[in-house]
C-alpha cells in the first residue's frame, strides 16, 4: 500500500488540487497547492516518516490519488471548498451545520422601516448587524437598540390595525407611534438615522446629536423631549460602558482563533461590529490531518462560503499560503475589498490574542470529560501493569439456563464509553451442559480468530466476567492464538459477602488487585461487566422467546416451515401472538383468515402475568 512514486512524478508543477484516496477508493484528504507535484512530494517525504506528526495518520492509509490543474490558486481555492462538501473526506475539517447565523436587518428604503432577524445578507442596500451566535446575545442587542431609539418593533398588520390607536409601545415611551399619526415621517426617518448610524458604529456621533437636542429643547422650553433625550444619552453611556472589549475604530471584523492538540482542533470567531465585540461562535474538529495554515485556509473558505456576513476584516493567527485569492474570493462575494491580515503587534495583534484563549477555552472545556476519561484509563492501565491506557476495552459474559440454550456477549468500550457498533453475540456451538469454561474458550477462540482472519481489530483490554477460573481459561485462549502479550487481560468477580466490593484478577498474581469502595477505576470495570451480562441477557431472552413461540407452533395443523418463520419474525413470542387479533394473524405473508382462526383457537388468549414464553 501506498501512493506510486512514478505517478507522483507525473503530476505538473502548477496550482491545482489533490485527493489521496484508502484502498477503497474513499477520499482521505483533499488539498490545494501552488505547486501540485512539490506538494505530494511533501507528503512521502522522500519515503521517510512525514515531517510533520499528524500526516502519519493520513499516509497510513493514503493508497492512490487523484488530482486536478487549475489556471490558478483562487480557482483551486473554490474547486477545493467544492470538493470537500461533495467527498465529505476523512481528514478535512467540514462545518457540518452549514447554517448562517441570525443577524439584525434595518431596510431604510421602506416607509416606517423596523428591525428585523435574517439569516441572509444581500447586497439589497439595507444595513445588517451581527452575526450573532447566541440568541441571548441578539435579544441583548435588540432590547438596548429599542430602548435607546423609539423605532416600532410590530409587524407590518399590527402595524395596520393601530391607524386609530397607537400600541402600549407608544404609552410606554417606546415607539413614537407613526402607525397613529402621533409623528410624521420626517420625525420617524430620524430616529432611523441613529439606529442606522449605531449599526454603523458610530456610537460617538450619536451622543453629541442626542446632547445637542437635549440642550436645543431645554433651551426651547421642551422639558420633556430634553427629559427623554437625556435619558437616551444615559442609556446608551451606561451600555457602552459595559462592553467588554471596545476598539478604537469602527470598522466591522471577525477575529479568528484555534488550538490544536494532535487531531483535534477547536476554533473560535469573535464578532466585532462596530468597534465592539457582540458574540462569538466555537466550532470543534477532529481527524485533522493538514497543516496549521491548511486547516485555516479550509475553515475560513467554508465558513464565508455560503449567504455569511463577511466583514471588511478578517484577523488571523497565521500565514495561510493562499492569503491574496482568497482575499480576492471574499471581496468578490462582498461587494468591497476585504483584509486578512495576521497582526504581529498592537491593538489587533491583542484581539487575535483574546481569540486565541478563547479557543484554547472552548477546547478544555469541551474536552474537560474526555481528559479526564483518558486520565482515568490511564490509571487502569497502570493498575493492570498494561504499559499504557486501554482505549479499547472488550468484555465477554456467558448467559444461558443450566447449560441450555447457552449464548455469549462481546461489548465494547472505546475512551471509557460503549462503542455499540462493536457490541456481538454469540452462540455457543461447541459446548454442551452448564460448562462455563468451555463457553468463554469457544467464544475467546473464535473473536481472536476473526481479528487475524477479518482484520477486526483486538482490544487493548479484554475483560472477563468471573474469578481466577474463567481467567485462566482465557488467558490459555489468548496464549493459544498468540496474543498473551499483544492484548492485556483480566476478570472481575462479584464480592462474596454483602457490601465486599467486586475484586479484580490479573494473571500471575494470587490475590486480586486492591481498590477502594469509592474507586473511579473499579467503577469503570463495573460498568463495562453490567453492560455485558445486560447484552447477553437480552439476548437469551429473545431466544428464549423465539423458541416457545417455536415449540407451541410445532402442533398446529396448518403452520409449516414457512408460515411459522414467518409468524416468529413477526410476533417474537407466545404473549405477543396470543395477544394479536385474526386479522393481524391474518397478514403475515402465507397466512389466511381460516388459519389464523384456527391459530386463535389453539393457542387460547392472553395468558397471565409471568405466563411461559415472556415477552422480549
Amino acid at each position: 500500500m501506498g501512493i506510486d512514486r512514478e505517478k507522483a512524478q507525473a503530476i505538473p508543477p502548477s496550482p491545482g488540487v489533490y485527493l489521496l484516496k484508502d484502498g477503497k477508493g474513499k477520499s482521505l484528504y483533499v488539498g490545494k497547492a501552488k505547486n501540485l507535484r512539490s506538494r505530494v512530494f511533501s507528503y512521502l517525504n522522500d519515503g521517510e516518516e512525514p515531517s510533520r506528526p499528524h500526516i502519519a495518520y493520513l499516509m497510513a492509509e493514503a493508497a492512490d490519488l487523484d488530482y486536478f490543474v487549475t489556471r490558478n490558486e483562487r480557482e483551486a481555492l473554490m474547486l477545493e471548498n467544492s470538493l470537500i462538501k461533495q467527498k465529505k473526506p476523512k481528514y478535512n475539517i467540514r462545518l457540518r451545520d452549514d447554517k448562517n447565523y441570525l443577524s439584525l436587518r434595518l431596510d431604510p428604503k421602506e416607509k416606517f422601516p423596523r428591525l428585523t432577524l435574517t439569516r441572509r445578507v444581500l447586497k439589497d442596500g439595507a444595513v445588517y448587524y451581527g452575526p450573532f451566535a447566541s440568541a441571548d446575545a441578539l435579544k441583548k442587542a435588540k432590547r438596548l437598540i429599542h430602548k435607546v431609539f423609539p423605532l416600532r418593533d410590530c409587524t407590518d398588520e399590527k402595524f395596520r390595525r393601530h391607524a386609530a390607536r397607537p400600541c402600549l409601545s407608544y404609552y410606554m415611551g417606546q415607539c413614537i407611534g407613526p402607525c397613529a399619526g402621533k409623528a410624521s415621517e420626517e420625525e420617524y426617518r430620524e430616529v432611523v438615522d441613529r439606529v442606522r448610524m449605531f449599526l454603523k458604529g458610530e456610537k460617538g456621533r450619536i451622543l453629541e446629536i442626542l446632547k445637542d437636542n437635549m440642550e436645543r429643547a431645554a433651551g426651547e422650553m421642551r422639558y420633556e423631549d430634553a427629559a427623554h433625550y437625556r435619558d437616551q444619552v444615559r442609556l446608551l453611556e451606561k451600555n457602552l460602558e459595559a462592553e467588554m472589549f471596545i476598539t478604537p475604530d469602527t470598522k466591522d471584523r471577525d477575529v479568528v482563533g484555534y488550538h490544536r492538540e494532535g487531531q483535534h482542533v477547536e476554533f473560535a470567531v469573535l464578532f466585532s461590529r462596530g468597534g465592539t465585540f457582540i458574540d462569538r461562535a466555537e466550532y470543534s474538529f477532529r481527524n485533522t490531518a493538514g497543516s496549521d495554515e491548511e486547516l485555516l485556509g479550509e475553515f475560513l473558505a467554508q465558513f464565508y462560503g455560503g449567504n455569511r456576513f463577511i466583514p471588511g476584516e478578517i484577523l488571523i493567527p497565521a500565514e495561510v499560503e493562499d492569503r491574496e485569492a482568497l482575499s480576492e474570493w471574499l471581496s468578490e462575494r462582498r461587494g468591497r475589498k476585504v483584509a486578512i491580515e495576521t497582526p504581529e503587534r498592537g491593538t489587533k495583534a491583542r484581539q487575535v490574542e483574546l481569540a486565541t484563549r478563547n479557543a484554547l477555552e472552548s477546547f478544555q472545556r469541551k474536552h474537560a470529560k474526555e481528559l479526564g476519561e483518558l486520565d482515568l484509563l490511564e490509571r487502569l492501565g497502570t493498575s493492570l501493569q498494561l504499559g499504557k491506557a486501554p482505549v479499547s476495552i472488550e468484555c465477554f459474559d456467558i448467559s444461558n439456563t443450566q447449560g441450555d440454550l447457552a449464548v455469549a456477549s462481546l461489548v465494547r468500550f472505546e475512551n471509557g464509553k460503549p462503542a455499540k457498533d462493536g457490541y456481538r453475540t454469540y452462540r455457543i456451538k461447541t459446548v454442551e451442559g452448564p460448562n462455563d469454561y468451555a463457553a468463554m474458550r469457544e467464544v475467546l477462540s473464535r473473536r481472536l480468530t476473526r481479528a487475524e482472519e477479518a482484520g477486526w481489530e483486538p482490544p487493548d483490554l479484554i475483560l472477563i466476567d468471573g474469578g481466577k477460573g474463567q481467567l485462566n481459561i482465557a488467558h490459555q485462549a489468548m496464549t493459544d492464538l498468540g496474543y498473551e502479550d499483544a492484548v492485556g487481560l483480566a476478570s472481575i468477580a462479584k464480592g462474596r459477602e454483602e457490601g465486599e466490593s467486586d475484586k479484580i484478577y490479573i494473571h500471575g498474581r494470587k490475590n486480586p488487585l486492591v481498590f477502594s469502595r469509592n474507586s473511579p477505576v473499579l467503577f469503570l470495570l463495573m460498568r463495562v461487566r453490567d453492560e455485558a451480562h445486560r447484552f447477553a441477557i437480552t439476548f437469551h431472552k429473545k431466544l428464549r422467546g423465539k423458541r416457545a413461540l417455536k415449540s407451541e407452533l410445532d402442533d398446529i395443523p396448518g403452520i409449516g416451515a414457512k408460515r411459522k418463520r414467518e409468524l416468529i419474525k413477526r410476533f417474537g413470542s407466545v404473549v405477543r401472538l396470543r395477544a394479536a387479533t385474526v386479522e393481524e394473524i391474518a397478514a403475515v405473508p402465507g397466512m389466511s383468515v381460516r388459519i389464523a382462526e384456527g391459530l386463535k383457537e389453539r393457542l387460547g388468549g392472553t395468558p397471565e402475568p409471568g405466563a411461559a414464553g415472556e415477552e422480549v
